[in-house]
């Protein structure tokens, strides 16, 4: 794994090397690539998260607001138990069976 070092360096690595490396943040010249798929999808949100997302990263999505509407909705509909609701509850158990239980 080459990381955060010049694309010449980590293509000179490369070329001497007969395992294949890895890069990230290393340029075009390995054999193959890498990056951290919350990078990648803009899954965080938090403000430090952006502060500390590589250089680097090309960001191909930005989900992380989406994700944290459905977590803070999900959240809600467990407060109000509204989730899980009848729907999600697929399981069904006899009278006699549930009698044992009380």
């Amino acid at each position: 794994v080459l990381e955060c070092v010049p694309e010449r360096v980590a293509r000179a690595v490369t070329d001497r090397l007969e395992i294949p490396t890895i890069g990230i943040g290393a340029g075009s010249g390995t054999s193959g690539q890498v990056l951290v798929y919350h990078d990648m999808l803009g899954m965080l949100q938090h403000p430090h998260h952006a502060k500390v997302t590589p250089r680097f990263c090309k960001q191909y999505a930005a989900v992380g607001e989406s994700i944290q509407v459905a977590l803070e909705t999900y959240a809600d509909e467990v407060r109000a138990k509204a989730f899980p609701s009848h729907n999600y509850c697929p399981y069904e158990i006899s009278d006699g069976e549930s009698d044992l239980f009380e």
